[in-house]
């Protein structure tokens, strides 16, 4: 079975502009798209195949039809893939852990993780609060102490961020980040700036439902993680991050470099050019590898890759 390649989906967001269009060479993409989707099952958009023998098909057709290339039989889809470039900050979040999420008639919660492909001097992230308890933050967001209960991380890039869920968090302004999460469409909005949208009326807020999956514990904001590399003549292998939601792989190529795995891949280029089995690749696109095929990358590049 060959690599099958799919066509992202764009994405608007009231803080999104050109960021995502001019550094993927999404050219065809409209301003306002603060995001792609590389690999959606998702109700609001599943991506479009662009390979033979499945050309057409969608990815949620090619999971739910071809358990060959997954083996994943029975499960759902398990992520979304999307590539972020937000030219203002995002607005800050919080999603349910798998109790919250299947009250809500889903299947487990919403843990998210982020690559940083490129950050401007300075960057930095919303990651976790500081109340110590529900009552603490609930006085802090009725006072509109924003600046004093939110923590902030700097990020450059190159850096890999875990954010399980119940972690309060916003990605910042001028970080292009490659972004896993799990596929559970619940996202609550719980602060945003007070930015207005075009007809001048703040963003709708999901305060009470948000501050029910907050979680206090500051060691789920303390991104421990432990990447190992496997290094080789001509491409090295560094995974960042494996649990029950999802694995988390990167690639760098300079040369010709032989890749196989037990499990599917999704992958998506996010920097250089090169080939996959022959096929001219460059950042942006996106291809599933499936299981226990073996590939050849060739060129200079680096490839991110996610499974469950």
């Amino acid at each position: 079975m060959p690599v099958l390649f799919f066509e992202a989906i764009a994405r608007p967001a009231l803080w999104g502009n050109t960021l995502v269009k001019n550094y993927f060479g999404y050219h065809e993409m409209p301003d306002g798209t603060g995001q792609t989707w590389a690999f959606s099952c998702d109700k609001k958009g599943s991506n479009i195949c662009q390979s033979e023998p499945f050309r057409g098909m969608t990815l949620k057709q090619i999971w739910d039809e071809h358990q060959e290339i997954f083996d994943r039989e029975g499960k759902p889809f398990p992520v979304i893939i999307s590539l972020v470039g937000p030219e203002e900050s995002l607005s800050v979040q919080v999603h349910p852990d798998t109790p919250l999420a299947e009250k809500l008639g889903f299947p487990f919660g919403k843990n998210e993780a982020w690559y940083f492909l490129d950050c401007i001097e300075g960057a930095n992230i919303i990651y976790g609060h500081n109340a110590g308890n529900e009552e603490e933050f609930r006085t802090m967001v009725q006072e509109d102490r924003w600046d004093e209960l939110l923590r902030h991380l700097p990020v450059k890039s190159g850096d890999f961020v875990y954010t399980p869920s119940g972690v309060v968090h916003a990605v910042g302004k001028g970080c292009v980040t490659y972004e896993i999460q799990q596929a559970t469409d619940v996202t609550y909005r719980l602060y945003d700036f007070h930015r207005k949208d075009a007809e001048g009326k703040e963003r709708p807020l999901n305060l009470e439902e948000g501050i029910e999956c907050v979680k206090y514990d500051p060691q789920l904001w303390a991104n421990d993680i432990h990447p190992f590399s496997v290094y080789d003549l001509y491409g090295d292998r560094t995974e960042f991050i494996s649990n029950d939601s999802f694995t988390v792989t990167r690639i760098n190529v300079y040369g010709e470099y032989p890749f196989c795995d037990e499990n599917y891949q999704l992958a998506t280029v996010v920097a250089g050019t090169g080939k996959v089995d022959g096929i001219t690749v460059s950042i942006g696109d996106s291809f599933v590898i499936p299981q226990k095929e073996q590939v050849v990358f060739d060129g200079e590049m680096t490839v991110m890759m996610t499974r469950n």
